[in-house]
This record gives structure tokens, C-alpha cells and sequence, in this order.
């Protein structure tokens, strides 16, 4: 058995590798902070081993591994769950050759080069620009998608991967993306007609190069930052600007969740400036989120912030704050436990199809808001 993560996201770390018997191996720490959770390395084996997570118990979030199945792929495009279990703090599932190698990881990995081939493809449209908004510490771009009239009155914005792990998030953004650069798609029309969709696929392209799950490549969680951002978190800085130039009538925070079995979206209750239409109109996304996105459950999965206690380090509470618009933080899940309403099975690809269905929830979403 050979196991490599020197590869672009790739984070683990060799505990013993017998000839014989369990592999053992260790998830690793973000590059510059305390945080322990995403893997992703590659197994190469020509027979049957079982490996084993042994500090799964000692994770960021170990609440992560209760009805969770570590992700594999074999012929770098389909993804799968391995047969799984987590006792006594330990992660353990068996590698079943299925090709050469086999690629595992917390949840399916996207890496930067599937990004820059998407923003290729969907730059060709005549309705969509890409732009490069600022450069991260380590200096890689992180890109924004323009797609319609920047000059028109309404204005949309989505962002995701603040936190690199959560990999779902771009899974979401491609099918979004692809939908919105498709101007024959009817809801594509309808809301590019009168409104200018921003997307800010990938926040923290260091922390996604690097293997961290929440981190950028300067220990900072970017997340927590939108109140003051200064040197050490340029790209959270530059999108403030930009957000604060075009306004925004929508906002969504693309996340996932390492414990949820559903999507769900915290909303801003919190804000100072919080009222009864901004609680209407979050109220009514999430309700059509709910009957729009299959893996959506209109329900709170964390607890609601007290009046006037809302967190506007955080991006979705400061956007609303500012804009007085709706703003929700959406996160997908992680791990495929399902639940009485959500049918098992979360992968890349019904990533994506949640993705796509959020372009006719934003259209209905600036009509009302616009009403």
C-alpha cells in the first residue's frame, strides 16, 4: 500500500503502514491553525486493506462521523461512499481496489483547475465576465463571475468556500453557474432580464490548495472577519469593497455543515436593524428553497441569534446589516445520513442539481423584494 497527499488539497498523515493488517493513518491540521478535519489522499493498492482514521475522535467537529461514509473515486470523475465506521474514535473503512489507485476524501474534492476550466467555459458567453477582484497572501486570484448587465437595478450576490472543506459549495456554484451561462434556460432569462447575478466561486483559493478545512493560508477563518478585514485576509477585504459598490438586493453564503443530514440556511434574526420585512422575505426564500431543493429543510438546524446579537463578522449577518436586504447563510451537507424527509445519497452531482435550482429561487426572490 502506497499513500501520497502531495497533490494540490491534499492533507493526511501516515500513522504506521504494515505489510500487513490495518493502515493507519491521522487527518491533519489547517497549515496555519488548530483546526483538524478535511482529508483527501490517494491509496494504492492491488488487494483489499482496511485503513483507519485514528484520531477521527480529536476533529474540529467529531459529531461529523455519526452516519457518515468516507468519499472515494477511482476513475477521477465518479465518486462513492466506502462502507464506513466510526467507534471509539476511530474512522475505519475499507479500500477496495477498483482501478491503479483511489482517490478518498471528507467529501468529493474540487479542485482549482476544475474552477479555472468552468470559468474558461462560461467566460465565452456574451453575458458573463470574469474578473479577478484581488490576489490571496500566497498569490492566487480569487476570481468573480458577472453575468448580465452590471448596470442593472437589481443586483444578486452568491459567494462560497470561505471555508475550503466544505467542498459542497462548489459542487453547488458549478450547476449554478452553468445554468446562469446558459441564456436559453428560460428562469436564466427571466432573472438576467432585470437583475446582475455576482458569484464569487472560491474565497479562499490558498486554503483550498493547501489541504485546509477552514483556514486560509494565514491561519485566519474567513468567515469571521467581514466587521474589520485587514492585511491578513485581503480576499474577504476586496469583496467587501466591491459588494458595498454594486449593492446587493440578495445575498447567499454558500457553506456545508460537518453535522447537518439535510441543507438548511441560518438566517440574519440577529441584526440590529433586523425587521418584520426583512424576517418576510427570508422567510419566504427559505420556504421556496424548501419546495425548489430537495436536500432543504425549512427549519433551523442552529439556534437563532437573540435581537440584536447577530455575529456581522460574519459575511451573511454584515451583508444584510448593510444592505438591509435578505441575506442567508445556506449550508449543504456533508455527510449522507439522509433524514425522515431527505432521501439518502448526497453527492457531487446532486450538488450540483441543488445549484441549479437556486437560479429560479433568486429570480422569484428579487421579484418580491422588488414588490
Amino acid at each position: 500500500m502506497k499513500i501520497d497527499d502531495g497533490f494540490p488539497g491534499g492533507r493526511i498523515e501516515t500513522v504506521r503502514l504494515p505489510g500487513r493488517g490495518p493502515i493507519e493513518l491521522a487527518i491533519g491540521e489547517d497549515s496555519a491553525a488548530d483546526v483538524r478535519q478535511w482529508f483527501c489522499f490517494r491509496a494504492r493498492s492491488t488487494r483489499p486493506r482496511e485503513i483507519v482514521l485514528v484520531n477521527a475522535g480529536d476533529a474540529t467537529f467529531p459529531a461529523a462521523w455519526e452516519g457518515y461514509g468516507v468519499m472515494a473515486c477511482a476513475d477521477g470523475r465518479s465518486w462513492y461512499r466506502a462502507p464506513t465506521e466510526y467507534d471509539d474514535g476511530a474512522l475505519r473503512f475499507l479500500h477496495e481496489p477498483r482501478g491503479e489507485e483511489t482517490l478518498y476524501a471528507y467529501f468529493a474534492a474540487y479542485p482549482l483547475r476544475r474552477l479555472e476550466r468552468l470559468l474558461r467555459r462560461v467566460s465565452r458567453e456574451d453575458h458573463v465576465d470574469v474578473s479577478i477582484v484581488a490576489d490571496s497572501p500566497e498569490g492566487r486570484p480569487v476570481p468573480v463571475v458577472t453575468l448580465g448587465d452590471p448596470d442593472a437595478e437589481r443586483s444578486a450576490w452568491i459567494i462560497a468556500r470561505q471555508h475550503p472543506g466544505e467542498t459542497p459549495a462548489s459542487w453547488a456554484v458549478e450547476g449554478l453557474l452553468r445554468r446562469l451561462a446558459d441564456a436559453s434556460d428560460p428562469a436564466t432569462r427571466a432573472l438576467l432580464s432585470r437583475a446582475c447575478v455576482r458569484v464569487a466561486a472560491l474565497v479562499n483559493p490558498d486554503g483550498a490548495e493547501l489541504g485546509n478545512h477552514r483556514t486560509s493560508a494565514t491561519g485566519v477563518n474567513l468567515n469571521r472577519v467581514w466587521d474589520d478585514p485587514d492585511e491578513d485576509a485581503p480576499e474577504v477585504g476586496a469583496l467587501l469593497e466591491l459588494i458595498r459598490e454594486t449593492g446587493a438586493d440578495v445575498f447567499f453564503d454558500i457553506h456545508a455543515d460537518e453535522a447537518a443530514p439535510h441543507a438548511f440556511a441560518a438566517t440574519s434574526e440577529g441584526n440590529p436593524s433586523y425587521d418584520g420585512g426583512i424576517e418576510a422575505a427570508e422567510a419566504a426564500l427559505t420556504s421556496d428553497l424548501a419546495q425548489s431543493c430537495a436536500e432543504f429543510l425549512d427549519e433551523p438546524f442552529y439556534e437563532r441569534d437573540e435581537p440584536g446579537q447577530g455575529d456581522l463578522s460574519c459575511a451573511a449577518n454584515q451583508i444584510g446589516e448593510t444592505f438591509g436586504c435578505p441575506s442567508i447563510t445556506l449550508e449543504l451537507p456533508m455527510k449522507d445520513a439522509g433524514s425522515e424527509r431527505v432521501r439518502p445519497g448526497w453527492s457531487p452531482r446532486r450538488a450540483v442539481r441543488f445549484g441549479e435550482a437556486l437560479v429560479p429561487v433568486l429570480a422569484r426572490a428579487l421579484d418580491a423584494d422588488e414588490g
